[in-house]
């Protein structure tokens, strides 16, 4: 069964790849929120590149793990639990399953673990001084 997001993607497919108008999703995609999408449509596609870059390279040296079995978690953004509520953003462990669910965005998320990284590196900034000199 497709998300919202991959019905999103699939009428783009359809409208400007099978068309013959274009053969590049991303541009396909562009031309549909551009001119066939509605509002509603386009929450769930919209989130900047420059954030998912930076998410990225903040999760290559922090990653939240799992409270179960202690397993990387991955960023899902658009999470539907069980019942049908649509949730900013969910975690999902890679290794069980787990997920967890949050009213966080995107944005917020990368406020935070970017903190988190930044305090991470410091403290090993301040471990790798060398040993304690007696004063």
């Amino acid at each position: 069964m497709l998300d919202e997001r991959d019905e999103i993607i699939q009428r783009a497919r359809e409208k400007y790849i099978d068309t013959g108008l274009t053969r590049n999703v991303t541009e396909a995609l562009r031309l549909y929120l551009a001119n066939d999408a509605s509002p509603d449509e386009q929450i769930p596609l919209y989130i900047t590149t420059p954030e998912i870059r930076r998410m990225r390279e903040i999760l290559k040296q922090i990653r939240p793990r799992c409270d179960d079995c202690d397993g990387e978690l991955q960023m899902q953004t658009n999470a539907l639990d069980r019942d049908g509520k649509k949730y900013p953003t969910a975690w999902i462990c890679k290794k069980c399953g787990m997920i967890y669910y949050s009213d966080k965005s995107l944005s917020e998320w990368l406020k935070e673990l970017n903190h988190e990284d930044r305090e991470q590196k410091l403290r090993a900034a301040d471990e790798s001084d060398g040993a304690d000199v007696p004063a």
